[in-house]
């Protein structure tokens, strides 16, 4: 399931206990402390499947986009000479004049390897915004990469601080104010809840 339909699930067992007239308040404390467990389970698997979805993706755009191809000898140390001299560059602008000069000059690895610094850079929150143009140019000059680097921008991150969607669910308010480890402790309690609405071994 994805994180809406777990919260969505969550939600429906949570009103289906509410409901029940057979449970003492103290059981439905439980049974309710247990399912708020059980979909923060499921919400970490699926924020790790999401996150592990996300990072091979994201890895065979960037290669695709900045990787360099198999090398040896000379060619090799070309590539990672460029690479340290790209590192060196802090400022989105000065990288840029510099990708313009390695354009000018036909310096690939120079082009590729600022490229793929201006990708890393863009990832951060506000000040990456700033590197966009250079990861624009970089695409536009390698044939045929628009729509990896289309897809690559459109990719969504689950870690991304914006993303609430693998947040820990609501608390029922019968838990009063109670915070996620003391909902979690409750749930761990030897007291048990018969019926088919309460998880399993409530």
């Amino acid at each position: 399931m994805n994180p809406e339909q777990i919260r969505e699930s969550y939600n429906r067992q949570i009103e289906k206990i509410r409901a029940r007239e057979d449970l003492t308040p103290r059981a439905k404390q439980v049974a309710m402390a247990r399912a708020h467990r059980d979909a923060m389970v499921k919400l970490d698997g699926a924020y790790q499947a999401d996150r592990s979805q996300y990072d091979e993706r994201r890895a065979t755009l960037e290669k695709r986009l900045f990787g360099n191809r198999e090398l040896s000898g000379t060619d090799a140390l070309s590539a990672r000479d460029a690479r340290e001299r790209a590192a060196a560059y802090a400022h989105p602008d000065e990288a840029m004049a510099a990708y313009k000069r390695a354009q000018r000059d036909g310096d690939k690895d120079m082009m590729r390897a600022l490229g793929s610094r201006a990708a890393d850079q863009a990832t951060l929150p506000i000040l990456g915004e700033a590197w966009r143009p250079l990861v624009e140019a970089h695409a536009d000059a390698t044939p045929g990469y628009a729509a990896n680097l289309e897809e690559l921008r459109s990719l969504a991150d689950p870690g991304d601080y914006r993303n609430a969607a693998y947040m820990p669910p609501g608390v029922p308010s019968e838990l009063g104010r109670m915070s996620p480890q003391q909902v979690t402790r409750l749930a761990d309690s030897e007291l048990t809840v018969y019926g088919n609405d309460a998880p399993e071994a409530a």
